[in-house]
Order: structure tokens, then sequence, then C-alpha cells
């Protein structure tokens, strides 16, 4: 038992004796000024938009139908009209809902299908910004002889002279040619 404890304290002022080199990156920062992140975005907003577009044509769509519908409802439901006439404007009426309420399925899962692409190419580009970052820190930690870079976000606190971030950003920038972003093209 003496043995363990006497190898624990050895270990632990071995690691206190240790100095530890270490760095954080403020990956929010770097998001909003790597210019890889920035025309991502544009892309990624672009697309948004464009869905925004489509659904919004498809809903008025849906509303044509659905003023085209009441209309029809109102019409069948006129008291001076012949049975003959109800019957037949009920009929439409029948038509014209399933037609409305198929359309409206259709439109439900369109939205979502439309937002579900957006959002997973805005993780897969974000994962690949990600990835930019680590490989640059990795590289400016081996120069730097850092042995741990954490996220800024993370720390409780930490002093400014281990922020990398702008060297992260410096070195991406300068490796990255603009308009390269790969982007998954827009599916709809």
């Amino acid at each position: 038992m003496k043995s363990l404890s006497a190898l624990l304290l050895f270990a632990a002022s071995a690691v206190i004796a240790a100095p530890t080199s270490v760095g954080v990156v403020d990956v929010a920062a770097v998001m909003t000024k790597y210019n890889k992140a920035i025309e991502i975005k544009a892309g990624i907003d672009k697309s948004l938009e464009a869905s925004r577009s489509a659904v919004n044509d498809r809903a008025k769509e849906i509303d044509a139908l659905k003023a085209d519908f009441d209309s029809v409802v109102k019409r069948a439901n006129d008291p001076i009209l012949n049975d003959s006439g109800k019957k037949s404007l009920q009929a439409e009426a029948t038509t014209k809902r399933d037609d409305l309420q198929k359309r409206l399925n259709e439109f439900q899962q369109f939205a979502q299908n439309a937002q579900g692409q957006i959002q997973q190419r805005a993780n897969q580009l974000e994962q690949n910004v990600i990835t930019d970052i680590r490989v640059e820190t990795d590289k400016i930690a081996k120069e730097k002889g850092l042995q741990l870079v954490i996220p800024k976000a993370i720390a409780f606190t930490s002093d400014s002279t281990l922020d990398i971030t702008e060297q992260v950003i410096k070195n991406l920038n300068a490796n990255y040619k603009t308009g390269s972003a790969t982007e998954a093209p827009a599916g709809k």
C-alpha cells in the first residue's frame, strides 16, 4: 500500500512539475472571419432563400385551391339551387377537397424535405470548416510547442497570450482560395 501511495505521489509531482503549454481558439470568431465559412454561409443563406421562395409559391397554390374549394362549397349551399345542382356541386367540392388535401400533404412534405436538406448541408459544411480549424490548430500547436489547445468557449478563463485564434484565421484565409468552398448542389 505504501508503494502505491509513493507511486501516486511521484506521478502527481511529475505532472505538477512539468509545465504544460496550452492554447485557446475562439471557434465562433473563426467561423465569422474564415473566408470559407463566410462563403459557405452565404451559399446556405441563398439556398434557404430559394427554398423559402419555392415554399411560398406552393403555399400560394394551396391558397388558390382552398379559395376555389370554398367557392364551390358556398355555391353548393345556395338555397335557391335545385337538388341536381347541389349534388353536382357537392361532388365537385368533394373532388376539390380531396385534391386540396393531397396537395397540402405534398406541400408539407416538400417544406420538411427542403428544411431537412438545408440543415443537412449546413451540418456537413460546418463539419468541413471545423476539420479545417482542427488541422490548422494542430499545425500551429506543433509550431508553438503547445501540448493542449481548447476551444475558448469551454475555458472559464484564459490569458490573452494563450489565444491563437487570429493566427488560425490568418493561416486558414491565406491557404483558402476564394470560391473553392465545396458545397453539394441544393436539392429541390
